[in-house]
């Protein structure tokens, strides 16, 4: 995945709740933004520039795959968090404006290896 800044976007209820990513993701120099459905993160890309967007697969008002549709073309990374039993698995679905779905989805483990990845490549 190609990362260009340090903005994120958490789109979904969870985010809000939990604050385990969110504080691995503040401790590697992102900067996350929150949006809780379809809508707001539309409108939240239209207006800042954004570099990584993390959604829920299940929206209030959609879905994040739906959400994808804005961010084709962007220079954005993206991933859909799909839930399974008690965790998730992570979906790459951007990589700097390109679809990858069908990549290899990530285990949490290896979602946090590849978020410090990206932290690495990160601008000084």
């Amino acid at each position: 995945m190609t990362l260009a800044g340090t903005n994120v976007l958490l789109v979904g209820q969870n985010f809000h709740k939990t604050q385990t990513l969110t504080e691995r993701l503040h401790r590697l120099k992102f900067r996350c933004h929150f949006a809780t459905n379809v809508q707001t993160a539309r409108e939240f890309v239209a207006a800042n520039p954004i570099d990584l967007v993390l959604s829920n697969t299940h929206l209030s008002d959609g879905t994040g795959y739906r959400m994808l549709i804005n961010l084709t073309r962007l220079p954005v990374s993206a991933f859909l968090c799909f839930p399974v039993e008690n965790s998730c698995l992570w979906l790459p679905a951007l990589d700097d404006g390109k679809r990858c779905l069908g990549s290899p989805a990530l285990r949490p483990l290896e979602f946090a290896r590849a978020l410090e990845q990206m932290a690495l490549r990160l601008p000084v």
